[in-house]
């Protein structure tokens, strides 16, 4: 029996780096719906508390934003994108358009509320880090809303030393001009901080 080389080679979606990060994309973005798709099925079923469901749809809807951003080039809406794969997740899509859990009232001053958009904040944070974003007027209006909202977290130990170590880091980037960058050591050092306060919020450590 002859046998054909070319039937074992791997097929590739893309012809050139560009073209492989553009399908990363879609598909990172595809994962963070397809999986906020499941968490709310998970919470009408009872399968999943109110507090570990709150932090995670807060985790997810922050991802979606900076997925989104990456892909909105070749997609208007999250509807289009959808429509494009054929696929429908229509609870993701509603929670989507709300930018809150479901568990979160429409109110400013609920903790549950403040605690989603702390997590939001953190995670957006953290990305910029992770994507070597330094300079400071690119940091700093960030940190300064993320202590701005835990700050009214009534809730919240005053001894909480994720407060502490935020307004450390403010008062350094206060120091700076609009264009300097944090180095290579700082980044990591604020990343490895933000982590912490993460999990603190998502463990409810407070």
């Amino acid at each position: 029996m002859e046998t054909r080389p070319e039937l074992f080679e791997e097929v590739r979606l893309y012809k050139n780096p560009k073209e492989r990060e553009r399908y990363d994309n879609q598909a990172n973005l595809f994962a963070i719906v397809s999986t906020l798709e499941h968490l709310e099925k998970a919470y009408i079923r009872d399968c999943i508390k109110p507090n570990e469901y709150t932090s995670a749809c807060a985790n997810l809807l922050a991802q979606y934003k900076i997925a989104f951003k990456l892909v909105e080039s070749d997609f208007k809406t999250i509807e289009d994108f959808l429509k494009k794969f054929k696929v429908h997740f229509p609870i993701a899509v509603a929670r989507i358009k709300e930018d809150r859990p479901i568990t979160i009232k429409d109110d400013k001053s609920s903790s549950s509320k403040l605690i989603a958009q702390t997590v939001s904040l953190l995670i957006t944070l953290m990305d910029k880090l992770r994507l070597e974003i330094k300079a400071n007027d690119e940091i700093q209006p960030d940190l300064r809303e993320l202590i701005d909202v835990m700050n009214r977290i009534t809730n919240l130990p005053s001894d909480f030393d994720g407060k502490a170590k935020l307004q450390k880091w403010y008062s350094q980037l206060q120091q700076m001009s609009a264009t300097d960058e944090i180095d290579e050591n700082q980044s990591r050092n604020l990343l490895l901080d933000l982590d912490s306060i993460l999990y603190a919020f998502n463990h409810g450590l407070f």
